[in-house]
């Protein structure tokens, strides 16, 4: 697959990389760490399921939230497959992130791939940039009514809940990926804790997903880049530091470090804060970089620009 970059974020990007240049070394990607986290997610999602299971459906609101927190998560190391950040071996790489990602997430990870690798090359096209939030603001708007606006956008909420299952571009061979996997799945979970929890589990992630995940990830893909100018990587894309448990709920596994990531799209998650600590030292960075270190409030917060006024 080829796609043409855009000169302004080749211009960003070289802007950065020859300041960069013999400061900083990634690490290279490991496939252990990803792991590691992946086993995570899927542990605690595991956990809450069986603590409704157990405990009765008064705990269901908190373990929706969880799910949809960790299907974030899990969305967030989808991303990483998508440049290949889970493993150096391509295969061991895609092998990950179709059987533990993208089929319980009801996604295509070839199709993914190509719609996140258009976003790159096309950053803020209106056109061409397949992630570009549209969204009339009126007069007088505050930060949250546009946020509730965009998040009844029945295409973003059907995509929430469906994924790639209603895409008429996956091939039946991606579609049928999706479905033989979530069938082995809860036939697996029948036969080694019972049809209840089996049925519990389906139940619970479809909900999270149309309701807390697609809440969450409204909310994250909107302090990425709405609100902003489209022009280039600096000027259309936020950087949101991690700072505390509220960017655990919005951005799990260092999704936040935006900037860094698309000047840099082959770093893997866990070294960004490293990468972002450097780069804040480099003037060019520090002058250009929108660096949000504060989601509702407070100077560069990540709501500022999405509405006419702010709450």
């Amino acid at each position: 697959m080829s796609i043409k970059t855009s000169a302004s974020i080749i211009a960003d990007q070289a802007t950065v990389c020859s300041a960069i240049r013999g400061k900083f070394v990634a690490a290279p990607a490991s496939t252990w760490r990803p792991l590691r986290d992946i086993a995570f997610d899927w542990i605690v999602v595991g956990l809450i399921v069986w603590a409704v299971y157990r405990m009765g459906m008064l705990i269901t609101p908190l373990a929706i939230v969880v799910i949809g927190n960790r299907q974030r998560a899990l969305g967030n190391m989808l991303h990483e497959a998508s440049h290949q950040n889970l493993s150096p071996q391509r295969p061991i790489n895609d092998m990950i992130g179709t059987l533990l990602l993208a089929a319980p997430l009801l996604n295509s990870l070839p199709h993914y791939r190509r719609q996140h690798a258009r976003h790159h090359a096309w950053l803020g096209d209106l056109e061409r940039d397949p992630d570009l939030i549209r969204c009339t603001v009126n007069q007088g708007d505050s930060w949250f009514q546009v946020y509730v606006r965009v998040l009844r956008s029945y295409p973003a909420w059907k995509g929430s809940l469906l994924g790639h299952l209603t895409d008429r571009h996956i091939t039946f061979d991606q579609w049928l990926t999706i479905v033989l996997w979530w069938f082995w799945f809860e036939a697996a979970l029948a036969v080694l804790v019972g049809t209840h929890v089996a049925w519990l589990f389906l139940l619970l992630w479809v909900v999270a997903r149309g309701t807390a995940f697609h809440a969450i990830t409204t909310f994250r893909e909107m302090t990425d880049h709405y609100g902003l100018s489209r022009r280039g990587i600096f000027e259309y894309t936020r950087e949101v530091p991690d700072h505390g448990p509220v960017s655990i709920l919005l951005h799990p596994h260092h999704n936040g470090y935006h900037v860094t990531h698309h000047l840099f799209p082959h770093i893997p998650y866990y070294d960004l804060p490293r990468a972002h600590a450097l780069l804040v030292q480099i003037p060019e960075f520090a002058k250009r970089a929108r660096i949000s270190n504060a989601y509702l409030r407070g100077q560069y917060a990540c709501v500022d620009g999405w509405g006419v006024r702010h709450a």
